[in-house]
Protein backbone atom coordinates (compact mmCIF):
# COMPACT_ATOMS: atom_id res chain seq x y z
CA UNK A 1 0.00 0.00 0.00
CA UNK A 2 2.70 2.32 0.67
CA UNK A 3 4.45 1.97 -2.82
CA UNK A 4 1.26 2.68 -4.44
CA UNK A 5 0.80 5.70 -2.45
CA UNK A 6 3.96 6.43 -3.47
CA UNK A 7 3.58 6.16 -6.65
CA UNK A 8 0.25 8.25 -6.79
CA UNK A 9 1.60 11.06 -5.75
CA UNK A 10 4.77 11.07 -7.83
CA UNK A 11 2.20 10.24 -10.84
CA UNK A 12 -0.05 13.12 -9.47
CA UNK A 13 2.10 15.70 -9.54
CA UNK A 14 3.83 15.23 -12.86
CA UNK A 15 -0.07 15.29 -14.27
CA UNK A 16 -1.07 18.63 -12.89
CA UNK A 17 1.70 19.96 -15.02
CA UNK A 18 -0.41 18.81 -18.31
CA UNK A 19 -3.80 20.85 -17.74
CA UNK A 20 -6.60 19.28 -19.51
CA UNK A 21 -4.63 16.06 -20.70
CA UNK A 22 -3.71 15.63 -17.41
CA UNK A 23 -6.99 15.76 -15.68
CA UNK A 24 -8.14 12.63 -17.73
CA UNK A 25 -4.90 10.91 -16.12
CA UNK A 26 -5.89 11.81 -13.26
CA UNK A 27 -9.30 10.89 -13.27
CA UNK A 28 -8.86 7.85 -15.10
CA UNK A 29 -5.82 6.72 -12.53
CA UNK A 30 -8.04 7.61 -9.70
CA UNK A 31 -10.67 5.62 -10.67
CA UNK A 32 -8.61 2.77 -11.60
CA UNK A 33 -7.14 1.87 -7.97
CA UNK A 34 -4.52 4.80 -7.37
CA UNK A 35 -6.22 6.67 -5.15
CA UNK A 36 -5.97 10.65 -5.45
CA UNK A 37 -9.36 12.20 -3.37
CA UNK A 38 -10.44 15.46 -4.54
CA UNK A 39 -7.40 16.26 -6.74
CA UNK A 40 -9.70 15.71 -10.47
CA UNK A 41 -12.62 17.93 -8.72
CA UNK A 42 -10.03 20.78 -7.07
CA UNK A 43 -8.19 20.83 -10.85
CA UNK A 44 -11.23 20.82 -12.52
CA UNK A 45 -12.50 23.91 -10.52
CA UNK A 46 -9.00 25.29 -10.98
CA UNK A 47 -8.66 24.89 -14.53
CA UNK A 48 -12.56 26.28 -15.53
CA UNK A 49 -11.81 29.03 -13.26
CA UNK A 50 -8.86 29.91 -15.58
CA UNK A 51 -10.62 29.07 -19.60
CA UNK A 52 -14.57 28.99 -18.66
CA UNK A 53 -14.95 28.47 -22.73
CA UNK A 54 -13.62 25.25 -22.59
CA UNK A 55 -15.05 24.16 -19.23
CA UNK A 56 -17.23 21.70 -20.91
CA UNK A 57 -14.18 20.14 -22.68
CA UNK A 58 -12.45 19.85 -18.94
CA UNK A 59 -15.99 17.85 -17.61
CA UNK A 60 -15.98 15.65 -20.70
CA UNK A 61 -12.22 15.05 -20.00
CA UNK A 62 -13.25 13.97 -16.14
CA UNK A 63 -16.20 11.68 -17.60
CA UNK A 64 -13.90 9.96 -20.17
CA UNK A 65 -10.87 9.29 -17.42
CA UNK A 66 -13.33 8.29 -15.14
CA UNK A 67 -15.52 5.63 -16.88
CA UNK A 68 -12.08 3.96 -18.64
CA UNK A 69 -10.43 3.87 -15.03
CA UNK A 70 -13.71 2.10 -13.75
CA UNK A 71 -13.68 -0.22 -16.36
CA UNK A 72 -10.26 -1.31 -15.07
CA UNK A 73 -11.75 -2.20 -11.55
CA UNK A 74 -15.41 -3.63 -13.30
CA UNK A 75 -12.99 -6.06 -15.28
CA UNK A 76 -11.26 -7.18 -11.82
CA UNK A 77 -14.68 -8.13 -10.33
CA UNK A 78 -16.16 -9.83 -13.69
CA UNK A 79 -12.92 -12.16 -14.11
CA UNK A 80 -13.32 -13.08 -10.66
CA UNK A 81 -17.10 -13.97 -11.05
CA UNK A 82 -16.14 -15.83 -13.71
CA UNK A 83 -13.52 -17.69 -11.99
CA UNK A 84 -16.65 -19.25 -10.13
CA UNK A 85 -17.92 -19.89 -12.81
CA UNK A 86 -21.76 -19.12 -11.83
CA UNK A 87 -23.33 -16.87 -10.36
CA UNK A 88 -23.99 -16.38 -6.66
CA UNK A 89 -27.43 -18.21 -5.54
CA UNK A 90 -30.27 -15.80 -3.76
CA UNK A 91 -29.38 -17.43 -0.62
CA UNK A 92 -25.46 -16.40 -0.98
CA UNK A 93 -26.73 -12.88 -1.38
CA UNK A 94 -27.28 -10.07 1.50
CA UNK A 95 -30.17 -7.72 1.14
CA UNK A 96 -27.22 -5.24 -0.33
CA UNK A 97 -26.06 -7.35 -3.43
CA UNK A 98 -30.01 -8.07 -3.74
CA UNK A 99 -30.91 -4.39 -3.76
CA UNK A 100 -27.46 -3.68 -6.40
CA UNK A 101 -28.63 -6.26 -8.78
CA UNK A 102 -32.58 -4.82 -9.00
CA UNK A 103 -31.12 -1.14 -8.94
CA UNK A 104 -27.71 -1.17 -10.40
CA UNK A 105 -28.16 1.58 -12.70
CA UNK A 106 -29.27 4.08 -9.77
CA UNK A 107 -26.67 2.51 -7.49
CA UNK A 108 -24.16 3.38 -9.82
CA UNK A 109 -25.41 7.12 -10.42
CA UNK A 110 -25.30 7.50 -6.32
CA UNK A 111 -22.25 6.36 -5.55
CA UNK A 112 -20.61 8.23 -8.23
CA UNK A 113 -21.85 11.21 -6.70
CA UNK A 114 -20.69 10.75 -3.28
CA UNK A 115 -17.70 12.61 -2.40
CA UNK A 116 -13.97 11.86 -1.09
CA UNK A 117 -12.80 9.67 0.79
CA UNK A 118 -16.64 7.75 0.57
CA UNK A 119 -15.61 4.59 -1.06
CA UNK A 120 -16.73 3.97 -4.60
CA UNK A 121 -14.27 1.24 -5.61
CA UNK A 122 -16.26 -1.39 -3.68
CA UNK A 123 -19.50 -0.55 -5.78
CA UNK A 124 -17.10 -0.58 -9.43
CA UNK A 125 -15.91 -4.53 -7.99
CA UNK A 126 -19.41 -5.23 -7.10
CA UNK A 127 -21.13 -4.80 -10.17
CA UNK A 128 -18.45 -6.65 -12.32
CA UNK A 129 -18.59 -9.32 -9.74
CA UNK A 130 -23.00 -8.85 -10.41
CA UNK A 131 -21.90 -9.07 -13.97
CA UNK A 132 -23.94 -6.10 -14.41
CA UNK A 133 -24.59 -4.74 -18.22
CA UNK A 134 -21.44 -2.93 -19.24
CA UNK A 135 -23.95 -0.55 -21.24
CA UNK A 136 -25.91 0.57 -18.12
CA UNK A 137 -22.90 0.81 -15.79
CA UNK A 138 -21.48 2.78 -18.50
CA UNK A 139 -24.50 5.41 -18.65
CA UNK A 140 -24.82 5.71 -14.91
CA UNK A 141 -20.82 6.65 -14.53
CA UNK A 142 -21.40 8.79 -17.90
CA UNK A 143 -24.70 10.78 -16.23
CA UNK A 144 -23.42 10.60 -12.69
CA UNK A 145 -20.11 12.11 -13.34
CA UNK A 146 -21.73 14.48 -15.87
CA UNK A 147 -23.76 15.90 -12.68
CA UNK A 148 -20.94 15.66 -10.34
CA UNK A 149 -18.32 17.28 -12.73
CA UNK A 150 -20.83 19.70 -14.46
CA UNK A 151 -21.37 21.67 -11.40
CA UNK A 152 -18.09 21.76 -10.20
CA UNK A 153 -17.18 23.31 -13.29
CA UNK A 154 -19.93 25.40 -13.02
CA UNK A 155 -18.26 26.91 -9.41
CA UNK A 156 -14.92 27.56 -11.19
CA UNK A 157 -16.77 29.67 -13.79
CA UNK A 158 -18.56 31.44 -11.20
CA UNK A 159 -16.48 31.65 -8.16
CA UNK A 160 -13.16 31.46 -9.77
CA UNK A 161 -10.61 30.33 -7.49
CA UNK A 162 -12.33 30.68 -4.43
CA UNK A 163 -14.48 28.13 -5.80
CA UNK A 164 -11.68 25.75 -4.16
CA UNK A 165 -12.75 26.38 -0.84
CA UNK A 166 -16.40 26.56 -1.67
CA UNK A 167 -16.02 23.16 -2.31
CA UNK A 168 -13.93 21.81 -0.11
CA UNK A 169 -16.54 23.19 2.93
CA UNK A 170 -19.75 22.33 1.09
CA UNK A 171 -18.83 19.04 -0.85
CA UNK A 172 -20.97 16.87 1.05
CA UNK A 173 -24.03 18.51 1.31
CA UNK A 174 -23.87 19.07 -2.63
CA UNK A 175 -23.19 15.65 -2.98
CA UNK A 176 -26.26 14.59 -0.65
CA UNK A 177 -28.55 16.58 -2.70
CA UNK A 178 -27.87 15.09 -5.85
CA UNK A 179 -28.22 12.09 -4.45
CA UNK A 180 -31.83 13.41 -3.27
CA UNK A 181 -32.54 14.63 -6.34
CA UNK A 182 -31.63 10.96 -8.05
CA UNK A 183 -33.40 9.14 -5.71
CA UNK A 184 -36.71 11.36 -5.65
CA UNK A 185 -36.71 11.03 -9.26
CA UNK A 186 -36.27 7.18 -9.65
CA UNK A 187 -39.21 6.79 -6.86
CA UNK A 188 -41.21 8.68 -9.04
CA UNK A 189 -40.76 7.19 -12.22
CA UNK A 190 -41.64 3.74 -10.94
CA UNK A 191 -44.31 4.95 -9.26
CA UNK A 192 -45.12 6.56 -12.47
CA UNK A 193 -44.35 3.04 -14.40
CA UNK A 194 -46.54 1.40 -11.77
CA UNK A 195 -50.01 3.28 -11.69
CA UNK A 196 -49.24 2.88 -15.77
CA UNK A 197 -49.18 -0.83 -15.87
CA UNK A 198 -52.29 -1.08 -13.31
CA UNK A 199 -54.13 1.10 -15.73
CA UNK A 200 -53.62 -1.09 -18.97
CA UNK A 201 -56.51 -3.57 -19.78
CA UNK A 202 -55.79 -7.07 -19.74
CA UNK A 203 -56.48 -8.60 -23.04
CA UNK A 204 -58.44 -12.34 -22.46
CA UNK A 205 -56.85 -15.06 -23.33
CA UNK A 206 -57.00 -16.35 -26.94
CA UNK A 207 -58.99 -19.36 -26.80
CA UNK A 208 -61.73 -17.37 -25.07
CA UNK A 209 -61.50 -14.60 -28.16
CA UNK A 210 -61.83 -17.57 -30.37
CA UNK A 211 -64.76 -19.27 -28.81
CA UNK A 212 -66.50 -15.96 -28.95
CA UNK A 213 -66.35 -16.21 -32.80
CA UNK A 214 -67.35 -19.18 -33.56
CA UNK A 215 -70.18 -18.58 -31.24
Amino acid sequence: MKFLENLASKLEHSLLLYGGWGLVGIAMLDSAGLSMPGVKDLLLIYLSSQDPGRAWIYVLGCVLGTVIGSFVIYAIGRTGARLLKRKPSDKEMGRAKRWLVKNDFLTVIIASLLPPPLPFKPFLLGSGALRISPLRFAGALVIGGGLRFGVEAWIGIHYGVGGEDLLKQNILWISLAFVAVVIVTALIYRWYQGSDDKEKPTSPPASVTSGRQKD
